[in-house]
């Protein structure tokens, strides 16, 4: 009887000769840092979804598709817009490749935002406006209003 691979185990689902994950997990070397990348796909594509992923590609390519998701879900995590595509584009994909190696090793990743819709400590030269009264703008004043429903009660 053969022992079940490190991601089947994981997801404690039987493994057998024609397992999709055990090819995906041959580059990475230990089996903690397989089952590590296996857990952290499945909570991010859900199991049947990371299941389905990798075998909606040719076989020979499971491997690369492995890599591709661990990638991309962990650009993701990093830039939630715009992904390791992203991440590659602005020169920040060094990011990328320390939240995969955070994963492999089973610590956090840190999430970096550079979005300043986030960024509270600073104004970036934005102007809060400030609002006198309540939340919609009035069109006319109390005291107008009373004006002129005495007059329309006037002329009756």
């Amino acid at each position: 009887m053969r022992m079940s691979c490190s991601g089947c185990r994981v997801l404690r689902k039987g493994c057998s000769e024609s397992c999709t994950i055990r090819p995906c997990l041959q580059w990475i070397s230990t089996a903690q840092s397989q089952a590590n990348a296996t857990l952290f796909l499945a909570k991010f594509y859900g199991r049947a979804g990371l299941i389905n992923l990798i075998n909606a590609g040719p076989k020979n390519l499971r491997l690369e598709t492995f890599k591709s998701l661990l990638y991309e879900a962990c650009g993701r995590i990093v830039n939630p817009v715009h992904g390791s595509v992203g991440l590659m584009c602005s020169g920040n994909w060094h990011l990328c490749q320390t939240a995969v190696d955070a994963i492999l090793s089973g610590t956090p990743i840190n999430e970096v935002s550079s979005d300043i819709r986030h960024d509270n400590n600073s104004n970036h030269g934005l102007h809060k406006i400030k609002c006198r009264g309540g939340r919609f703008k009035r069109s006319t004043s109390k005291r107008k209003m009373k004006q002129q429903v005495e007059e329309v009660y006037e002329s009756i």
